[in-house]
């Protein structure tokens, strides 16, 4: 049998629904203040299902952590290609745009990265280990090297130390930042979203959420709470219909 790609760890991260969802929240806000979010812009017309771009690199990113080694490489390629190929129609389109950045395809790996510890950590209510940062980051370090996506650190700890210092520095407002929550809404609809950003504020890390100006409202914290309580359970589906439109829901939890 072809040995997997990735650690156990890695491969329980990325085959639970609960995990994956956190990802999908986080990184939603985050995306919000990369700067080189004008590529979901792109021909200046709004997705009218932002989400989904987020769904897909999800879905492509479980792909890579359940396959073979042997076939790892040829994903990485594939995915690739994809964004070369938005790239070039681009480049028709709008003439003499320039290439979506190392910089942009680091901003989008991080998160993957640093999201899916959070939930681990959430969801399990215990610090990750030491040794499970490290073999997760190297992982996923691994996959998007086979991309072509350049200058990760060696070490979880030196990567999570200036991606603080990145944070900080480089996930600002940008014009983009609004039209993006506003397009949130508009596709999930004024209840998804309500819960969306209440549960953004008190998931992901306190810069973020103080430069987005989230609410971190005290009368949720009792939902923050129950929700890994869930985790597992039959309730946990029923919360998932409630968060998710059904697309996206498929999208997530297809095969």
């Amino acid at each position: 049998m072809p040995r997997s790609y990735g650690s156990e760890f890695t491969r329980k991260l990325w085959t639970d629904l609960d995990h994956i969802l956190l990802v999908y929240v986080g990184s939603a806000a985050e995306f919000a203040l990369v700067e080189e979010n004008h590529w979901l812009f792109y021909t200046n017309k709004l997705p009218s299902e932002p989400l989904d771009r987020l769904v897909s690199t999800f879905i492509w990113n479980r792909k890579v952590m359940t396959t073979s080694e042997a076939d790892a490489e040829t994903l990485a390629h594939t995915i690739r290609g994809f964004h070369d190929q938005v790239e070039s129609e681009r480049n028709r389109e709008e003439g003499g745009h320039p290439k979506i950045s190392n910089q942009a395809f680091r901003a989008v790996g991080a998160m993957l990265v640093e999201y899916a510890l959070l939930a681990e950590s959430y969801l399990e209510g215990r610090q990750v280990s030491d040794h499970e940062k490290e073999t997760y980051y190297q992982d996923q370090r691994g996959f998007f090297e086979a991309m072509g996506i350049q200058d990760w650190e060696p070490s979880y700890q030196e990567f999570h130390r200036n991606r603080e210092v990145e944070a900080t520095e480089q996930l600002l407002p940008n014009k983009h930042t609004q039209e993006l929550f506003q397009a949130y809404r508009k596709d999930l609809g004024l209840l998804r979203y309500f819960l969306l950003i209440h549960f953004m504020g008190w998931f992901v890390p306190e810069h973020i959420r103080a430069t987005l100006d989230l609410p971190k409202a005290c009368w949720f914290r009792w939902a923050y709470w129950l929700y890994p309580k869930l985790h597992g359970h039959v309730g946990a589906k029923l919360v998932h219909r409630l968060l998710l439109p059904p697309r996206v829901l498929k999208g997530l939890t297809a095969t």
